[in-house]
């Protein structure tokens, strides 16, 4: 093979296998829809977590004021139409710190609150109807009944319900029944495969398997929904968020110095990327395929539609 022959073989190998690489302001598959939800020069604070519902109805999850950064922050859930119209807001500074949120199959929303130390089940009013973990008590890596630092949960199809438990001294997942009974916990700090170290999101796919955001490790780990180690996903960066989609679409926010959205499958496949955002904390996508980012440092939440 001729020294051209090569170059040009290695060329296509490289293309083939080098993820699509989707700008934020301006690509060739997604554009972000210019000032949704507020208009231009509106500062929407600091975006922990967004969720869609059924009809793709918006909740997005505020932590904080723009500049608020000690005493309580001034939290509350945001919903919004796809249009970006504000429909109601509640739950106005009930929780100590915002982080996760998502929407189960019954369009019930569950909130954490990682410094309260407590996850929570609410209609989608507002009313409260489900409290996990105790406030301001810290658990160990053996509790049943407390967290330290919980960040996400997500609800199977069955009811049963998991925690990734760990912006703290622990690094675990905790699984309960659909009444909250206790079931089981698993997890240990480390690096080496299956162990945690900033456990930060949880999704599940079709078939129930667990993916946990392992932030500290740079990567994704893949389990039974009984805890049984199965794989681990490093082609994605450093996760702060994984949602999964009903035909098993896989997509994964990066902060970090990353900054991007990743966009792929659940055996690992890249097909694509949002890159340029600022501190993408949280991701969902509604039923057309709309992503919607919570930035945190970026204080925002944006929409991205395929063009």
């Amino acid at each position: 093979m001729s020294g051209a022959a090569l170059l040009m073989l290695i060329a296509l190998v490289a293309a083939a296998i080098e993820p699509l690489n989707v700008r934020a302001a301006d690509d060739d598959t997604y554009q972000q829809v210019d000032n949704w939800g507020f208009p231009a020069g509106e500062v929407w604070g600091v975006m922990s977590a967004v969720g869609v519902d059924a009809k793709d109805d918006v909740f997005a999850f505020k932590r904080a004021d723009p500049g608020q950064t000690t005493g309580p922050l001034n939290s509350k859930i945001m919903v919004f139409d796809s249009s970006g119209k504000l429909l109601k807001s509640w739950g106005e500074n009930f929780v100590l710190s915002a982080h996760g949120l998502r929407l189960d199959s019954n369009g019930f929303v569950w909130i954490t609150d990682k410094t309260g130390d407590q996850v929570f089940k609410f209609s989608p009013n507002g009313d409260l109807l489900m409290t996990l973990g105790k406030k301001g008590v810290a658990g160990d890596m053996d509790s049943t009944d407390a967290f330290n630092g919980p960040t996400d949960v997500v609800v199977a199809k069955n009811g049963d319900i998991f925690v990734t438990d760990g912006e703290s001294s622990n690094a675990r997942v905790v699984k309960f029944s659909k009444d909250g009974t206790f079931i089981k916990a698993w997890g240990t700090r480390g690096s080496g495969p299956g162990q945690l170290k900033d456990p930060h999101s949880i999704a599940l796919d079709s078939a129930g398997h667990v993916y946990v955001a392992n932030r500290g490790n740079q990567r994704i780990e893949v389990f039974d929904s009984d805890g049984k180690y199965l794989n681990q996903l490093p082609q994605f960066g450093a996760p702060s968020c994984i949602y999964i989609s009903k035909d098993d679409t896989l997509y994964v926010s990066a902060a970090e110095s990353q900054n991007w959205v990743m966009i792929g499958t659940t055996d690992g496949k890249v097909l694509g990327k949002i890159s340029g955002l600022t501190g993408p904390h949280w991701v969902t996508v509604d039923s057309t395929g709309a992503i919607y980012v919570a930035e945190v440092p970026g204080m925002s939440l944006k929409k991205f539609v395929r063009k």
